[in-house]
């Protein structure tokens, strides 16, 4: 005979048809707070989990609490707008000498030779390839090509590699120029990419901690030998609800966010 569930997981159930439908924001979900060894003892007596998976299953529940712990802490103590500042600054000062090289001498020229080795150790020959096309050496046929009697550098055998090498040496300060110019690029994409993120954008804000700990108690439930359906009177949105409360999160809206959830954790199954 089934055991009848806790009343305070049908007591969850109804508090979340009767609240008001007001939408919830990131600020509505406080630090999750442990379970007790007496909540998970009753979650376990009520939706028929085995007392062999009973002490298994308060293990996965205290990391998960300290995983959405950490994770909140890190949101709060994050600086977006600071580091966007920081992007900026980086890209303005990039954009200011990324033309510099191209402007030197040929003392200067000449100084900036020496960085060959070392950029050659940076670069691949794809880049160069893609930077200056047409003129790489790793494009052309090395049929009747022989090194140099003296050494290739630091010994290399190779005989493309130490052709990029002698490219480098000679065209070292256009080489910095497509070097400073991808690096602007890279910190424009990594600007874009800050701005595009949803807490950047203002208005509603995505329940993105609501929606990890479902695709996580989707996860521990699996483990634990239970199947995951995601309808209204399935155990494992029981399971939810109990978990929600238990923690101390609201449950409003939980049933409708449950199958999106279940779906995305299929999927990264």
């Amino acid at each position: 005979m089934a055991k009848a569930k806790p009343k305070n997981i049908a007591a969850a159930r109804r508090k979340s048809k009767t609240q008001k439908t007001k939408p919830l924001q990131p600020a509505d979900f406080p630090h999750p707070k442990q379970l007790s060894q007496e909540k998970v003892t009753e979650i376990c007596a009520g939706l028929g989990i085995s007392d062999r998976h009973a002490a298994e299953l308060k293990d996965y529940l205290d990391d998960l609490v300290d995983y959405v712990h950490e994770l909140m802490s890190q949101e709060k103590a994050a600086n977006r707008k600071g580091d966007r500042a920081r992007i900026l600054k980086m890209l303005d000062r990039i954009k200011d000498i990324r033309d510099e090289p191209q402007d030197l001498r040929i003392d200067g020229r000449l100084a900036v030779r020496s960085s060959a080795e070392r950029l050659a150790d940076i670069l691949s020959g794809y880049w160069i390839e893609y930077h200056f096309p047409g003129d790489a050496p790793s494009r052309r046929r090395l049929g009747g090509y022989r090194p140099p009697t003296r050494e290739p550098v630091r010994g290399r055998t190779a005989d493309v590699t130490y052709l990029n090498y002698r490219f480098i040496r000679n065209r070292a300060p256009e080489t910095l120029n497509a070097l400073l110019r991808d690096l602007e690029s890279a910190l424009a994409s990594a600007l874009t990419s800050l701005d595009s993120h949803p807490r950047a954008r203002g208005g509603r804000q995505p329940l993105t901690y609501r929606y990890n700990v479902i695709l996580n108690l989707a996860n521990i439930w699996h483990r634990i030998g239970k199947k995951v359906v995601g309808t209204p009177k399935s155990n494992f949105v029981a399971f939810c609800h109990f978990i929600f409360e238990a923690i101390g999160w609201p449950t409003n809206g939980l049933d409708a966010a449950i199958p999106d959830a279940i779906n995305n954790w299929r999927n990264r199954r």
